[in-house]
């Protein structure tokens, strides 16, 4: 692969892509990887064969790459592949960019290059513009995965799978119609729920969470509307936000549940449980958004919906930013206590990468105790991803794993942490043969 270098932002630092696939072993390890650790960490993100157009711009551009650390028996391999596309096999083709950025005009690829789960025995390369491709545990791409001709077009990039059933769910939505989809495959990856239903406004849904009975979407006051000239989406908080919940047996738009709620902003959510009428959402949870990158405030809340009543609450855990939450699965849908975020923790003299953190925070969501581990100085991180220790007895018995990304070296790591005691730094750091650049979400499957 021909290596290219651009002054974009997006394209340098922690952000700068990769250009070659590579394979390696008996990887050296500082430190030891904890007894009976043995599993695939995948973890997607945008990294460009050919160099993009002016308008590229994280996270919405870039191929999707797969980084892959194998662990077993004390020991780590790593793995990296592009998520082989039609639109970049037809790249490689033509040795140059076909493909525009998400911002500039047609034609535009399914990149697949936002998150990767493991679902009915399947690896999924999602991306919420295709529909997912399909790979293998070496990173070989199979192909688009369609549920047999059954999915009607694209899917979320963050459908949930839930810890007890196995089933999955999500919800994709139309920019130009403002439809929304409601899809349900079951654990064996058969679609068995199709329902289609109208979005107040179109705009994105990003992400959803799981309860035990509902899906809920949030549908924030980003309105997009193609029909006007200049940016596709402008911020109106005088719409609020609607919230949908949706039966997770629902057959008809006229099962979902419509509630409005405070304006806010949203990509992901961190988890989310009910008790009667009441659910409880934990999101990373944005004052506003613009597509063009205005100063917002990011914060840790907790949305209280009162399906009974249709009120909203907004409570803020915490007012220090962070990102890309997670939690034990196996509390998917369920009260759970801890939850780990990506920390903005700006040290003295270094300008913050987007895409990236300084820091990982646990928090204690009964006590609202907040533990953080700030990393050394030019090292950043990615999304904290749960792995439950072998023959777990409390929610919290395991470590949390992520890439690191240290500045000016070219060699990257993959460090696993004590998620009771993440204040005590790594247990294990796995040195990888090349830098890993920042990207986006990524799981953990046990072999």
């Amino acid at each position: 692969m021909e290596p290219w270098t651009s002054d974009n932002p997006f394209l340098t630092r922690a952000l700068a892509p990769v250009f070659d696939e590579r394979d390696a072993a008996d990887l050296a390890i500082e430190g030891r990887i904890p007894s009976g650790m043995r599993g695939i960490f995948m973890r997607n993100g945008p990294n460009p064969q050919f160099k993009p157009d002016d308008h590229y711009a994280y996270p919405f551009d870039g191929t999707g790459m797969i980084h892959a650390v194998y662990i077993e028996d004390g020991r780590a391999r790593y793995q990296n592949r592009w998520v082989l596309t039609t639109e970049l096999a037809e790249e490689r083709a033509a040795g140059q960019r076909l493909y525009h950025s998400t911002l500039s005009a047609p034609p535009h690829a399914n990149l697949a290059n936002t998150n990767i789960i493991h679902h009915a025995g399947r690896y999924l390369a999602l991306f919420e513009g295709g529909a997912p491709y399909e790979l293998d545990r070496d990173l070989n791409t199979l192909g688009v995965f369609d549920y047999d001709g059954v999915l009607p077009g694209v899917m979320s990039a963050h459908p949930k799978v839930d810890p007890v059933s196995a089933e999955l769910f999500s919800v994709q939505y139309d920019l130009e119609t403002g439809e929304l989809l409601y899809l349900r495959a079951d654990k064996t990856g058969r679609i068995d729920r199709i329902v289609p239903f109208q979005s107040p406004w179109p705009a994105m849904v990003h992400d959803i969470a799981l309860t035990q009975h509902h899906i809920v979407a949030f549908v924030c006051p980003l309105v997009f509307d193609f029909s006007r000239p200049g940016p596709p989406a402008t911020w109106q908080p005088e719409r609020g936000t609607m919230v949908a919940l949706i039966p997770r047996d629902a057959q008809a738009a006229q099962d979902v549940q419509w509630i409005n709620g405070p304006a806010f902003f949203h990509w992901h959510v961190i988890n989310a449980h009910e008790e009667g009428d009441r659910i409880e959402v934990v999101v990373p949870w944005y004052d506003s958004f613009s597509l063009t990158g205005s100063a917002r405030k990011l914060e840790l809340h907790r949305m209280i919906i009162h399906a009974d009543t249709e009120l909203v609450e907004d409570q803020t855990i915490d007012d220090q930013a962070c990102e890309f939450g997670r939690i034990n699965d196996a509390y998917l849908g369920r009260k759970a206590r801890y939850c780990y975020v990506g920390l903005r923790a700006p040290r003295s003299g270094e300008t913050p990468q987007v895409g990236a953190f300084e820091a990982i925070a646990r928090y204690d969501m009964d006590t609202g105790q907040k533990v953080v581990h700030q990393f050394p100085h030019g090292v950043t991180v990615g999304e904290p991803v749960f792995v439950a220790a072998p023959e777990s007895l409390r929610e919290d018995d395991g470590f949390i794993v992520t890439f690191i990304h240290e500045e000016g070296r070219s060699d990257g790591g993959f460090v696993i942490l004590d998620a009771r005691h993440i204040e005590r730094g790594p247990m294990a750091v796995v040195r990888l043969p090349r830098r890993v650049p920042a990207g986006l979400h990524g799981s953990w499957t046990p072999m």
